[in-house]
């Protein structure tokens, strides 16, 4: 018996797009909300500051990403029809996914 490939039919250029603006959101809500606003932006202070925390995001969104099919469907059984789901639940791939990596991580940060 052959099997088939999950059919990824959600996955395209517009929810990657707006998966990212979730988690490009998350970031600048944590920069407006950050402790010592005298210092202004710089890019390579920022980068060396959070690289790692960026770099597991970006794995856990794209993992997120790839599930968007599932989670859709899951959803659909909670919310009425008439709502936008897969939108919606890839902008939660990349909000929500950074704010629950911001929850398990904050403890070990000093610690890393």
């Amino acid at each position: 018996m052959e099997e088939t490939l999950p059919q990824l039919t959600n996955i395209n250029f517009i929810n990657g797009v707006i998966a990212f603006a979730g988690m490009a959101l998350f970031f600048l809500m944590r920069y407006k909300n950050r402790k010592n606003k005298k210092i202004g932006f710089h890019l390579a202070f920022w980068l060396n500051d959070n690289l790692l925390e960026l770099v597991i995001s970006l794995v856990t969104t794209t993992i997120c990403f790839l599930m968007l099919d599932d989670l859709s469907v899951y959803f659909k059984n909670f919310f009425p029809e008439s709502l936008p789901l897969v939108k919606i639940t890839a902008f939660l791939c990349g909000f929500a996914n950074q704010w629950l990596l911001k929850l398990i991580t904050s403890p070990f940060k000093n610690k890393i």
